[in-house]
């Protein structure tokens, strides 16, 4: 893609010169040699045109550095003022009396952004952005168009529209510089984010053009494993999303599923989402298990994103439909699979409910519309891993197609690309390690090894002794048993940290 640039005037007389000036002062204030300063109040609002900023600290989950946002005008009602805007909440918004302004992030450090997104407030969409353009820059004079987005419209509420920057060239500034709107006398905006994921150079690609397979698809971005989904009513959306409605009981294993009340104390019983979170109990879903298990070592941020807590023992969860279009599932919180007690659903190592429960359940509501059963046995880690991500382009890898090195390669690269890695055995009962043996017809999650001595670990959903990790060595009998397949990982992509991934350690 062609990028144009745009300089500023030097015969734009002396007011531009002066808010060249203006725009100069916050960066300084953040200081621009570092990206370790805390957040502060970034002196908001002055009111009027005058532009406004806020200063954003390390660590934030909106933007890749430190540094400082600065709205072009300062007429944002109380409440609504630019720091919203990052504060890694839908349920807030930035807003301005204007329908064509734009917002500068001036980060302190330079980033190669590849990808960014817009949040719809929670109501009004009337006043909604309707066409932009993003610019980056390193002198905060000379901008380069990145992206160009025209009649864009968000079909709900507090949804998150993600767009990808064919970009590699890292800049200290960026501008969203919003055209229209829909029409409204006043423009909002609940989230802007900018992604600049940590390029890793390593790739797999002549591992997967010889001996590959993938799901990629030309009408879906849901992978051909969703092509042929049911389509939703009117009536089927209202019933996702109701909290209220539950999903059918179903048969697993000559089994006929019970429901009953459990207590939830904490969605996040280790204070952040972690593989131990999600053991495998009744259900017949080790895939859903793996991919679950692999978005918390990879992704924990991600997941807290997607589950929204009601307060009233409800929950929100958001996932995207066979077209790859965000759609809210309600979740009750409280109503689960099992009896007298014992959760038959996957849970804690305790067997409590936690954020795996609700998204375990969020997923029968979703296929009981879009596949006509709720009954999730059996269900593929490539059609789980896109209903959640929005993202069904996967790889596979047969069993004895990739020597013991390609075969840590494709896991360790893939890993640190961002990409879910899930396999199994062919065989079982082979000795993997001094606690396990292989099983076959069953999916485990892969993880970074703690050391060379090891191609990588695995993890089996059932949970156990070491929390179900095994260690694998290149010993001429396990890797010829393993398979693979590799999932993107769509919006999640946003929230990992790329190639400084570790391994990780059960927290018993």
């Amino acid at each position: 893609m062609k990028k144009h640039q745009l300089r500023i005037s030097d015969t734009g007389a002396v007011k531009r010169i002066f808010y060249l000036f203006l725009l100069s002062i916050p960066l300084c204030l953040a200081g621009c040699s570092s990206d370790d300063d805390g957040e502060g109040d970034g002196g908001e609002e002055p009111g009027g045109d005058a532009p406004v900023s806020y200063v954003l600290g390390s660590g934030n989950t909106n933007m890749p550095s430190s540094g400082t946002i600065i709205a072009q005008y300062g007429d944002a009602p109380a409440g609504s003022e630019i720091r919203r805007l990052v504060d890694d909440d839908a349920d807030t918004k930035y807003v301005t009396y204007h329908s064509s302004f734009y917002i500068n992030w001036n980060g302190n450090s330079s980033k190669a952004v590849t990808g960014y997104s817009l949040t719809s407030a929670a109501d009004t969409p009337e006043m909604d952005p309707k066409s932009w353009m993003l610019y980056g820059s390193n002198d905060n004079a000379t901008w380069t168009k990145l992206d160009t987005r025209d009649n864009q419209s968000f079909e709900a509420r507090k949804e998150e529209k993600n767009y990808e920057v064919d970009n590699a060239t890292a800049y200290r500034y960026y501008r969203l510089s919003i055209e229209a709107n829909n029409g409204g006398a006043a423009t909002q905006i609940a989230e802007w984010k900018l992604v600049a994921v940590r390029s890793y150079t390593e790739n797999i690609n002549d591992l997967i053009s010889s001996k590959g397979s993938s799901t990629f698809s030309a009408i879906t971005p849901m992978g051909k494993q969703h092509e042929n989904d049911l389509e939703a009513t009117a009536a089927d959306l209202k019933w996702l999303a109701d909290p209220a409605e539950e999903p059918e009981p179903f048969g697993d294993n000559g089994t006929k599923m019970a429901w009953n009340t459990f207590n939830v104390v904490s969605l996040y019983p280790n204070g952040n989402a972690v593989p131990s979170d999600v053991n495998q109990r009744w259900v017949g879903d080790c895939c859903a298990c793996a991919v679950f298990a692999s978005m918390a070592y990879m992704y924990p941020r991600f997941i807290k994103h997607i589950i929204k807590d009601n307060m009233d023992k409800t929950y929100t969860v958001t996932m995207y439909d066979p077209k790859g279009k965000q759609i809210p599932v309600g979740v009750g919180g409280d109503y689960f699979i099992g009896n007298s007690g014992d959760l038959g659903a996957l849970g804690g190592r305790n067997k409590e409910v936690t954020w795996a429960t609700i998204l375990e359940k969020a997923m029968m509501k979703w296929r009981q519309v879009y596949l006509g059963s709720s009954n999730v046995g059996g269900i593929g880690t490539e059609y789980v891993s896109a209903i959640f991500t929005g993202d069904g382009e996967s790889v596979g890898f047969g069993a004895n197609v990739l020597i013991a090195d390609d075969l840590k390669r494709a896991v360790e690269v893939s890993l640190k690309q961002g990409r879910l890695v899930i396999g199994g055995f062919t065989r079982g009962g082979e000795q993997v390690d001094e606690n396990w043996q292989t099983t076959s017809a069953h999916a485990f999650t892969f993880i970074l090894p703690d050391d060379d001595s090891h191609l990588f670990k695995m993890r089996n959903p059932w949970g156990g002794t070491t929390d179900g990790v095994m260690k694998v060595k290149d010993d001429n009998r396990i890797p010829p048993l393993i398979d693979l397949r590799i999932c993107a990982p769509g919006a999640a992509k946003n929230y990992g940290v790329g190639p400084d991934l570790g391994g990780y350690i059960p927290n018993y």
